[in-house]
């Protein structure tokens, strides 16, 4: 098995309002839809426990297919979002926030961190290409993800 951690940090601005974001971003469910290649998202519980799989990637014998567990809590006065690793969170692990604030000119800005870990099956031998290939596409779907959100809340119209 070999172990790569990917941490990714980006702040945006958007043209929905703050609140509007917050909405879009607490909403589990909602914002996930957003992340490529989800094959099923599913609340586990009431508390804030979720179940992510996400479609299999890779090249050649290097494949990942992401399952994981993660516990999200919002704070709506705060405009945050965090979540964190279930125990026996699966064969990844995330931590992370979102962070919304006014924007100076209308609209808002969106701060978001994640850290993700994955346990990826193969060979010690190719671990070099394995770690490479696993950032960069953690890197590319995150990407992917807050452009997605972006055009979402670009497309709203601001509640002024």
């Amino acid at each position: 098995m070999i172990v790569v951690e990917v941490s990714f940090q980006r702040r945006f601005p958007v043209t929905a309002s703050p609140e509007q974001a917050f909405a879009l971003v607490s909403d589990v469910y909602r914002s996930g839809s957003h992340f490529p290649g989800v094959d099923s998202l599913v609340r586990v519980d009431d508390a804030g426990l979720w179940r992510w799989v996400l479609a299999e990637r890779g090249f050649g014998p290097i494949k990942m297919r992401a399952r994981y567990q993660a516990i999200y809590e919002s704070d709506a006065e705060r405009r945050c979002v965090v979540w964190r690793p279930a125990a026996n969170a699966g064969d990844m692990e995330s931590h992370g926030s979102w962070q919304i604030e006014p924007a100076e000119n209308g609209g808002a800005v969106l701060d978001f961190e994640s850290r993700t870990v994955a346990s990826i099956p193969g060979p010690r031998m190719m671990a070099g290409m394995i770690e490479s290939f696993a950032r960069d596409e953690l890197s590319r779907l995150k990407s992917a993800y807050l452009e997605a959100i972006r055009k979402t809340l670009d497309g709203l119209e601001s509640e002024g």
